[in-house]
């Protein structure tokens, strides 16, 4: 049988996304189609947006879900023709910065969520995910926290695939085709990008900062002319059951009708794909171990890393607290001369108190919430790395 599904990071931030309110609704109107069994939308943040978008498919994808996370919603969600029978979510150990507000990441509670189904007489998972956002090519603070997201994406599946025909992963993943959150992923589950079975180049598949979305800025396309290739579907079948891929396309035009800007700041990936009864290949599954291996290796050496810099990070915040402290003690609390200065010296006393207050949760709560994290990506990935090692 064939399946048809659509993955689509919808950029629904309220008040910040631009024209999110059409936006929505034009996405709702192209759901309407029936074109897809299965769609997977991540970054709607706004719990009436998808309330908008379910309402609107009812007809032709009757069964939603919403998973619900952090402070603002984890912004992801499934629409299915199938009835849904089962729901799980996992919100994952590290999610960036609760400082970075301009970031937004740990506002929301990101992780991977899982909606089971039973279709034409399968058994299928629908995993969506979106993983931390890269912000910074050039100085990626982040890596660490991809790297553990990816794994722990990976250890989802695996722990949660065992009865099912099928799996079927949509997402924003945030990271490129080869990279190593990307190979932890397909490595570590079977999963396959359906894309890359079209033969097409990555650059005709690119879904992020794309030259014909109205949202891209013209600054990311001086550093990377075609766009990025970072939004996903991936599948794969039991023992017995193979994935062939029949097309994955760009299925919505570059601009919603009627309007002059673009569904959303991402392109959404359609793909097509075929069941068929197969029988495993022992040499894929010998190429898949070593493949597994390989990437597991590097996440040690990218959480290695991370640890260290995490060493260093505690050691420069408690000496930052140390300086502040000796500022405060350095100033007068009061002065009885001009309103101006003591005005002055009030408002230097709080600012030097608020930093060295950050400095100090930074040095202790904060490293050790993200130290612990990372300690037990690295530990996971470390047990997973000598099972496939000792095989």
């Amino acid at each position: 049988m064939e399946l048809t599904a659509l993955t689509l990071n919808c950029w629904g931030i309220a008040g910040v996304s631009k024209d999110r309110k059409i936006r929505i609704d034009a996405i709702g109107n192209h759901l309407q189609s029936g074109c897809y069994d299965f769609v997977f939308l991540q970054e709607v943040w706004v719990e009436e947006d998808f309330q908008a978008i379910a309402n609107k498919v009812a007809n032709v994808m009757p069964h939603s879900h919403y998973f619900h996370s952090g402070v603002i919603g984890g912004g992801i969600c499934i629409l299915s023709k199938a009835k849904i029978i089962d729901v799980f979510f996992h919100a994952w150990s590290l999610n960036g910065y609760v400082h970075k507000i301009q970031h937004g990441d740990w506002f929301g509670g990101k992780g991977v969520g899982l909606c089971t189904v039973i279709y034409h007489g399968l058994k299928i998972n629908l995993y969506v995910t979106h993983l931390h956002a890269e912000y910074n090519p050039a100085s990626d603070e982040y890596h660490a926290h991809r790297v553990v997201q990816a794994f722990e994406t990976s250890q989802m599946i695996r722990y949660t695939r065992n009865k099912a025909d099928v799996c079927i992963l949509g997402g924003d993943l945030n990271t490129e085709p080869g990279s190593l959150a990307y190979r932890l992923i397909c490595d570590h589950t079977s999963l396959q990008d359906l894309y890359l079975a079209t033969g097409k180049p990555d650059s005709e598949g690119t879904t992020s900062e794309t030259p014909a979305n109205s949202y891209t800025a013209i600054e990311s396309l001086n550093v990377c002319p075609n766009g990025k290739r970072i939004d996903f579907v991936m599948a794969s079948s039991r023992e017995g059951l193979h994935i062939e891929t029949v097309n994955v396309n760009i299925p919505l035009p570059s601009r919603i009708p009627g309007y002059s800007f673009s569904y959303s700041d991402h392109e959404a990936v359609c793909a097509k794909f075929r069941i068929v009864e197969n029988q495993p290949s022992v040499a894929n599954e010998i190429r898949s171990k070593e493949l597994s291996i390989w990437s597991l290796k590097e996440a040690l050496q990218v959480c290695d890393s991370a640890l260290r810099n995490l060493s260093n990070d505690r050691r420069n915040y408690w000496l930052a607290f140390g300086l502040f402290i000796v500022l405060l003690s350095t100033l007068p609390f009061s002065y009885d001369g001009s309103r101006i200065v003591h005005y002055t010296l009030t408002v230097t006393h709080l600012f030097l108190t608020l930093v060295a207050v950050f400095c100090l949760i930074m040095a202790t709560l904060w490293n050790r919430i993200e130290l612990h994290g990372i300690l037990a990506g690295k530990l996971a990935i470390m047990t997973r790395l000598k099972f496939l090692e000792n095989l």
